[in-house]
């Protein structure tokens, strides 16, 4: 598990780490037991299996909050996971890989699939019931539980409509500005159909009577090629969200075509998720866009940032879960992210053990959070020589720098300065060298005035010497006395008692150079 914290909320990375097959194959490869690995005994696994073989591609969560389904590859496959029992209760191999799918009824019972081979699947309890195919390839799915229709749309100018009560194909929805859709979705209080596509607009449909379309809503105003590349509607089905290919978020009202507010994700990346979130405890609603990199959790009426979540491995899709403050993330690699917020609401009743031990980790603050990485800024790169590592797996975007392992960063660090190590040895051996000669009395030098020190010395040492003069002995009593005396010890070292050097006459000094000057003259004469 993770800890990383970003204006002071903390978000617990509970999928971080390695899993239970990986901790087996370290094992046998080193020949050493799991018993005695510290980072096995506090893993943290909320799920069983909650992984694929290569990546995941979809996780959705049932309307009842019991079920988990997600998709991944390779080979391509369902998981269905019961909260109830934290495992995994269904697992079923698929033709082609999903792009969209989605829950019909409230528990897992009916499901839809949009696979990249152009076709549809219906699951059941049982298995697969049926399969058909549309035009078109697909893009995403939306259901509408009113009238029983399931659309589809992708690249082309229509939608497709399924009548799953009548069990046939309805008239399409011909678009009138678009011309591929990348997400459809529904309002949930109005009878409202939403495409968002190229052009930078969004397309809405009355759904009583298709062939009425509403006002067109311009997205993208700064330039005339930009995508809106996914939307949603809040649970309220007042607010409105749309993410385009530059990284901007934005939130309309639906009685409003200007822009409550907007958020952008200041990386380039194109926005692939947006959801709505309503926190339970102060009744705010929150916006959670994900782009390939990043995930962005803000206020939804100011744009305020609440917190953001970094990513290793390429972002898909992001799923929260209702009433709760943990969200599912299907990305580039083996285990689907779990992320906990406690800022964002409780932990889910299936896994309510979190809120006591997020509370125990609160109250130890001594945690570390990546141990093995070391944070660089763009400068420093530039200093190792090591810009062009930029955009590779050895550095992980975030904030304003990079995230680098501790291993590269001290290889950049002693290539930049290969004699840094040998100085420092030297003076190693220097100091351990001095520390052995403690039999060597050192003569201490006074700090004031050490000239005339070193004359009394002097005259101290010679009026004891054997055939000294009386005059010498007298002088050599008096500097000793001078030196023994407590009196004039500050003679010695304080500043203000330091003896002025007497500086030369400038007059006699000038007489003496002109005079030197006048033999030398008369002597080449």
């Amino acid at each position: 598990m993770e800890i990383t914290e970003n204006n002071d909320v903390k978000v617990y990375s509970l999928s971080a780490g390695k899993s239970l097959p990986q901790f087996l194959e370290d094992a046998k490869t080193k020949q050493a037991s799991l018993r005695y690995n510290e980072d096995y005994r506090r893993r943290i696994e909320i799920i069983q299996d909650f992984e694929f073989t290569v990546a995941s591609t979809r996780v959705r969560v049932s309307r009842d909050g019991e079920y988990i389904a997600a998709t991944g590859v390779y080979p391509p496959e369902l998981k269905l996971f019961e909260t109830r029992e934290l495992g995994m209760k269904v697992n079923r191999g698929l033709d082609h890989e999903v792009v969209d799918f989605m829950f019909l009824s409230d528990d897992w019972k009916k499901l839809a699939f949009l696979l990249d081979d152009r076709t549809v699947e219906f699951h059941t309890q049982y298995g697969r019931h049926h399969r058909l195919r549309v035009p078109k390839p697909g893009r995403s799915l939306c259901y509408d539980p009113e009238s029983c229709n399931l659309f589809v749309a992708g690249s082309s100018n229509e939608v497709v409509r399924l009548d799953l009560e009548a069990g046939g194909f309805l008239a399409p929805l011909s678009l009138q500005n678009l011309s591929e859709v990348h997400q459809v979705v529904t309002n949930p209080v109005l009878p409202i159909l939403s495409c968002a596509g190229d052009k930078g607009i969004v397309e809405s449909y009355d759904l009583r009577d298709p062939t009425r379309v509403i006002l067109p809503l311009k997205v993208v105003t700064d330039r005339s090629d930009g995508e809106v590349t996914c939307c949603a509607y809040s649970s309220s089905g007042m607010q409105f969200a749309a993410g385009t290919d530059a990284g901007v978020v934005r939130i309309f009202d639906v009685r409003s075509s200007r822009p409550v507010c907007e958020r952008d994700h200041m990386n380039g990346y194109a926005i692939k998720s947006v959801n709505f979130h309503e926190r339970k405890s102060d009744g705010k609603v929150l916006v959670g866009s994900a782009d390939s990199k990043s995930i962005k959790l803000w206020d939804a009426s100011s744009g305020n940032v609440v917190t953001t979540v970094e990513s290793k491995a390429t972002i898909h899709d992001v799923t929260f879960v209702p009433d709760s403050g943990m969200f599912f993330v299907s990305n580039d690699q083996v285990r689907i992210g779990v992320y906990f917020v406690p800022a964002l609401g409780l932990a889910p009743r299936w896994c309510s053990f979190l809120d006591s031990m997020t509370e125990e980790l609160e109250e130890n603050p001594n945690k570390t959070v990546f141990d093995d990485y070391q944070f660089v800024t763009v400068d420093q790169l530039e200093q190792f020589g090591a810009k062009e590592l930029m955009g590779t797996k050895f550095l992980q975007p975030y904030m304003h720098g990079f995230f680098m392992d501790h291993r590269l960063h001290a290889r950049l660090k002693s290539a930049l300065d290969p004699f840094a190590f040998e100085e420092h040895r030297k003076e190693r051996i220097k100091a351990k060298l001095e520390s052995k000669r403690t039999m060597r009395t050192k003569a201490k030098k006074a700090a004031v005035n050490p000239d005339l020190e070193q004359q009394l010395k002097t005259a101290a040492e010679e009026g004891n010497l054997e055939g000294s003069s009386k005059k010498r002995k007298v002088a050599a009593s008096k500097a000793s006395e001078l030196l023994a005396d407590n009196r004039f010890s500050q003679l010695f070292a304080d500043p203000d008692f330091a003896i002025e050097e007497k500086l030369p006459n400038p007059s006699a000094a000038l007489a003496a150079a002109i005079a030197s000057v006048t033999r030398k003259a008369k002597k080449q004469h």
